[in-house]
């Protein structure tokens, strides 16, 4: 009997050693994966010790041509100092690591409109960790055709734009971080903000972009909407109705999914509105044609984003005088008060503002908000790629000189291959307060022989030159522009 009951015991052991052998499977010897296939972000030093849908990379656009580009994948991520991530590739049941090759740190101070940051950028390879220095919110971005990673920290969100305190002037106003540093959620936020109407966006870093190469780059700002962000997205809108005091966040949740950033405004308090200034205004006079409205047509060019200022190079007789008014006819016309200050300026008035007494161009600027009227020497530059890819305007090297003889404002110079750029510079731009004028706000081209003002409008068509010795010429009395090979 005991031998029978022993027998019995050894074939109910061998059977459950037997089912236990062909369960088994060497192909799933590891864990199984319960994502889809994509590009993840996992490590200790995340939110995600494992693979999590949540922290699946994205598909990136390409800024250069705000078009999806199918190699380029990015995501924001909360990163710990001193713990490692890494990104992995899930194909199947296949998980490749990506870890780093050849990567080195990247200062970036702003050139090319990059954000003021020091980025760890390289090659990637098969295996390997990466690891941050500063616990923080960062950008990562890999590009598989290029090859290519990009961690960028995110040192702050800022928003700017005509409806913000500084215009567009590259001048953020800041989000700060709330609180210290969580892998699960951060939060950028400020208080009693004053937003009017207007368009804005937001970036980090003071940045519109990062370069991975000379055509591959990612946007570093959101536009589209508050509640639908979308990297490099259209400007976001605030109508009229909807000025106020704000409270504005970007936050980032490791929650979210997708990017991982959201956006919040919430209005606190109302705001008296603002003047009205005319968007339009015009000069008439003997000093500057005649005081026949149906014979002098000489509209000044509205400042960008400064809808109380205006500007024009205008032709002036040896004597005469002048006024202006917003259409044409007599109707809320205005001139001078008082004499000329020394640096020529009058104050708003109702008197004829006298010419200076030598024909040729002078510039003139008109100050509602101040009540400022400015008669000066012309100041026209080129700027950008063409003259050395300087962007700090005004560029001395490239001014134009006043050639009364001619009746032109001329500049003859070897200039670089890109996209011919020109303004006009006036002593009050770089001091209004709060918004300086940027040099973009007074800004023109030539286009089919003829000067295009920019005025209030967007980014105008580009002429572009190839590299050579050029002579531009510009008549601001026929409105005639010639661009010609020397």
């Amino acid at each position: 009997m005991r031998t029978t009951k022993f027998r019995f015991m050894w074939l109910l052991a061998a059977a459950a050693l037997a089912f236990t052998a062909c369960d088994k499977d060497d192909d799933n010897d590891k864990p199984q994966i319960l994502v889809e296939d994509g590009l993840y972000i996992v490590g200790e030093a995340t939110a995600w010790a494992d693979y999590d849908l949540k922290g699946q990379m994205v598909g990136g656009i390409n800024e250069v041509d705000q078009q999806p580009r199918s190699t380029m994948f990015e995501k924001y991520v909360a990163l710990e100092a001193g713990k490692t991530f890494k990104i992995v590739e899930i194909a199947g049941k296949q998980a490749i690591e990506y870890g780093p090759d050849n990567i080195a740190d990247v200062v970036t101070n702003g050139e090319n409109e990059q954000p003021n940051v020091t980025a760890k950028v390289g090659s990637y390879k098969t295996g390997g960790s990466y690891t941050v220095n500063e616990s923080g919110l960062y950008h990562v971005v890999i590009d598989k055709e290029l090859q290519k990673i990009a961690i960028i920290p995110v040192p702050y969100w800022g928003i700017l734009g005509g409806s913000t305190p500084y215009g567009w002037n590259d001048a953020d106003t800041k989000l700060e971080l709330v609180g210290s540093f969580d892998k699960q959620q951060m939060e950028f936020k400020i208080t009693d903000l004053e937003l009017r109407k207007g368009d804005f966006k937001f970036r980090y870093g003071s940045g519109w972009k990062f370069q991975l190469n000379d055509t591959v780059k990612v946007n570093t700002n959101f536009g589209g909407a508050v509640d639908d962000l979308v990297p490099g997205g259209a400007n976001i809108v605030l109508p009229v109705d909807k000025e106020g005091i704000y409270t504005v966040t970007m936050k980032w949740s490791a929650e979210t999914g997708g990017l991982g950033m959201t956006a919040s405004m919430t209005k606190t308090a109302d705001v008296e509105p603002l003047p009205e200034y005319p968007e339009t205004l015009f000069m008439i006079g003997d000093g500057v044609g005649d005081w026949v409205w149906d014979n002098t047509d000489l509209p000044m060019v509205p400042v960008h984003s400064h809808p109380y200022m205006f500007w024009k190079i205008v032709w002036m007789n040896e004597t005469g005088g002048f006024k202006f008014a917003p259409k044409k006819m007599w109707a809320n016309d205005f001139g001078k008060s008082g004499d000329m200050s020394a640096d020529s300026v009058y104050n708003k008035g109702s008197d004829n503002v006298p010419v200076p007494g030598t024909a040729g161009y002078y510039m003139v600027v008109v100050d509602l908000k101040n009540e400022k009227i400015s008669i000066s020497d012309v100041k026209v530059h080129l700027i950008g790629v063409t003259i050395g890819d300087l962007w700090d305007a005004p560029v001395a090297d490239g001014k134009f000189t006043v050639d009364n003889a001619n009746e032109v404002v001329t500049i003859t110079k070897s200039l670089s291959a890109g996209e011919l750029r020109m303004h006009v510079w006036h002593k009050w731009f770089p001091v209004q307060d709060p918004q300086p004028v940027a040099w973009w706000q007074a800004e023109f081209i030539i286009l089919n022989n003829k000067i295009e003002f920019r005025g209030t409008g967007g980014d105008q068509e580009r002429v572009n030159l190839t590299a050579g010795n050029y002579k531009i010429d510009l008549n601001f009395k026929t409105g005639a522009g010639s661009i010609t090979d020397q």
